[in-house]
């Protein structure tokens, strides 16, 4: 189980992403089940040497704020709590969203976690035999 902070409304987490042996820390990632994707502030990941690449898959993603441009990487460790996905695609945008976050976490890897959401206790859990 990994608890998780409500802050101003938003459901909030950390992380921690592996990507070409850098790990970056993410402190404020949003837990967003209408999220098809998971999503990293490309700033922040330009600061632990993280940046577009020639090879790099770019997409135009639409949001209730309209679209932007990202591009796309292969993690190979993507952790929150105790729970690890690998080889896993993420993508880095902007996220100028008016408030400070990190990240967002996505269906895609709340899915392939098996996370269960608990609201009451403000927690994920991750059960074993689903």
């Amino acid at each position: 189980m990994k608890q998780l902070i409500l802050d101003r409304g938003l459901l909030l987490t950390d992380m921690e992403v592996e990507i070409k042996g850098k790990v970056l820390t993410l402190n404020r990632v949003l837990i967003d089940t209408g999220s098809a994707t998971t999503m990293i502030s490309s700033d922040l990941a330009a600061s632990f040497g993280i940046l577009a690449e020639p090879n790099d898959p770019i997409y135009r993603i639409y949001g209730v704020g309209g679209f932007e441009f990202v591009f796309s990487k292969i993690a190979d460790t993507l952790k929150v709590g105790d729970q690890r996905v690998h080889h896993i695609p993420i993508e880095f945008g902007d996220m100028d969203y008016g408030f400070s976050l990190d990240g967002i976490l996505g269906i895609n890897v709340l899915k392939q976690m098996n996370a269960v959401i608990n609201i009451n206790n403000l927690s994920i859990q991750y059960p074993q035999n689903r």
